[in-house]
């Protein structure tokens, strides 16, 4: 069962750098959910060697956090990916400059990108049924026409 650990900040760094100490060498994952505005909650996931044991980090941030690079290497990836997609800075790793936003004019992932092609374009499957048409009502899963009363 993977434990949920939550940490501030401040301390994201630093409580890497003990877990990575205590077995947890495997860097699995890093993500971001964004919760409007510049709040953001980060999470990374770990493992030990032989995945017997994970754990998530978590942590509430305001668009920016320490970088973790220098505990885990292979989150430089990770970071790369949030900080494209949703505009978060890492402290440290100069390889999350956040590339996209020139292109995408800002970043797919935030509840607040409006997906302006999608929004001009009619919904495919919105086709309104001739008023002379009648449907044939399904029946659920598992029921027999014969038992329809």
């Amino acid at each position: 069962m993977t434990q949920i650990q939550i940490v501030e900040n401040s301390d994201w760094q630093n409580q890497a750098a003990q877990l990575k100490q205590s077995g947890f060498v495997r860097c699995e994952w890093l993500t971001a959910t964004h919760n409007g505005g510049d709040a953001f909650e980060i999470s990374l996931m770990l493992a030990t060697e032989d995945l017997s044991k994970s754990l998530i980090l978590t942590t509430q941030i305001e668009s920016k956090i320490d970088s973790l690079t220098q505990v885990f290497s292979s989150v430089d990836f990770h970071e790369r990916e949030v900080a494209q997609m949703f505009g978060v800075e890492f402290v440290g790793n100069s390889n999350s400059l956040p590339a996209f936003e020139i292109e995408l004019s800002g970043f797919p992932l935030r509840r607040d990108f409006a997906l302006v092609t999608r929004a001009g374009a009619q919904w495919p499957g919105a086709v309104e049924p001739d008023e002379n048409t009648k449907r044939r009502p399904t029946l659920p899963p598992g029921v027999l026409p014969e038992w329809k009363s």
